[in-house]
């Protein structure tokens, strides 16, 4: 008879197949919230370095979803991401205005052409340069060539956004006054002219403009009455549209009482250069500059602004706290009471305190709020994280 051998006897387990003991809640959570807080550090990173290479490396082409406009369609994206091929870097567009040319300009002119170049050519040439590129032309000795018409306020058609037929009319009629045209407010050219913007894309063109409005010829004391006439009889025609805050009634009004305040602003020169401080700001690649001029009208400058510290633009903030420290001028310069301040921070803050004078004196004040940029925003948001224990 068969006899079944004996059964084995069970195996004993080898040291590696001892089971782990098991981990408790508390180091289990540790585990989870460390891996959390690394993939929070380092994805954003690697999306920042992902999106910078497709710029200024030699990337995989899967790479370009993260800089490109997204794709909804599942088949291109699927077909995307799936291509490990490298290329080139992304160029940066060109900036067409150094190659545009004037359709007028002979042949032979070169499609790009340096400072000096456009210095002695004509004024059309001058203008296909951005006008950081553009020498800036010093204050005419002599009467210049002004352009004809002389740009004018509201010289595209004016709004029928009118709540009083009045109102309407008072604009109409004013515009077309000599004893308005003839004192060329800058005050509103550089609030509602587009011939005058327009003229600052050519430092020549902008720089005869700008004398004309400090040689006019309507006497400048006449023409500080003119305009005091044009707003006080604003204020009875317009009277129902300033009190439903019309823009255009309101910012008229504005520009009308800052009339002298802004000639002045417009006017003043550097003594360094003999230039225009308008058209040095106009010139400077950095914006700041130009923001500055809108303060009369109520124009607050932007928090994020970085004031360039130019010796004009302290000039001109000393030219505004003296119009504010006037009892009979600054009753009447609301836009300048209203953005003043601020503007004034900002300058303090970039510049130092004897850049500008702060008109009113608070604890704590000196330094004012600043839009964050995107990298502060991110350590704002990652540093709490390192700071939570393991």
């Amino acid at each position: 008879m068969f006899t079944p051998p004996p059964s084995p006897a069970p195996l004993e387990k080898e040291p590696c197949d001892v089971q782990p003991a098991p981990v408790s809640q508390e180091t289990l959570k540790r585990r989870i919230g460390r891996r959390t807080r690394w993939s929070v550090i380092v994805v954003p990173i690697a999306l920042l370095l992902i999106t910078a290479s497709t710029r200024y490396l030699t990337h995989p082409a899967a790479f370009d979803i993260f800089s490109e406009p997204p794709v909804l369609d599942w088949e291109t994206l699927s077909t995307r991401t799936s291509d490990w091929a490298t290329h080139e870097a992304h160029l940066q567009p060109r900036d067409n205005s150094l190659s545009l040319q004037s359709s007028s300009a002979p042949a032979s002119l070169p499609s790009t052409l340096t400072g000096s170049a456009a210095s002695t050519g004509p004024s059309s040439v001058a203008s296909e340069l951005p006008t950081s590129a553009q020498i800036v032309p010093a204050i005419p000795a002599s009467p210049p060539a002004l352009p004809t018409p002389f740009p004018q306020p509201f010289d595209s058609q004016l709004s029928q956004n009118f709540s009083s037929l009045s109102c309407f009319n008072f604009f109409a009629n004013m515009t077309n006054t000599a004893a308005f045209r003839s004192c060329r407010p800058f005050a509103l050219l550089l609030q509602s002219s587009d011939a005058f913007i327009n003229a600052q894309d050519d430092l020549d063109s902008l720089n005869s403009i700008v004398w004309g409005t400090c040689n006019t010829t309507t006497a400048e004391d006449q023409c500080s009455s003119n305009m005091a006439w044009f707003s006080a009889t604003l204020a009875t025609a317009c009277s129902q549209d300033l009190a439903q805050g019309n823009s255009m009634a309101v910012q008229t009004q504005t520009a009308l009482n800052a009339f002298d305040l802004m000639r002045n602003a417009g006017c003043l020169a550097d003594p360094a250069t003999n230039t225009y401080c308008y058209l040095d700001a106009v010139h400077n690649s950095n914006p700041s500059d130009t923001y500055f001029y809108s303060i009369p009208l109520g124009v607050s400058i932007p928090n994020n602004t970085i004031a360039s510290c130019s010796a004009c633009t302290k000039s001109l903030m000393t030219l505004y706290y003296d119009a504010l420290s006037n009892q009979s001028l600054s009753s009447s310069l609301t836009g300048l009471h209203d953005s003043y301040e601020s503007a004034a921070k900002i300058a303090v803050a970039d510049c130092g305190t004897a850049y500008a004078t702060l008109a009113t004196t608070q604890a704590g004040s000196a330094s004012p709020s600043r839009t964050l940029a995107p990298g502060l925003v991110i350590l704002a948001f990652v540093l709490p994280l390192l700071l939570i224990p393991l």
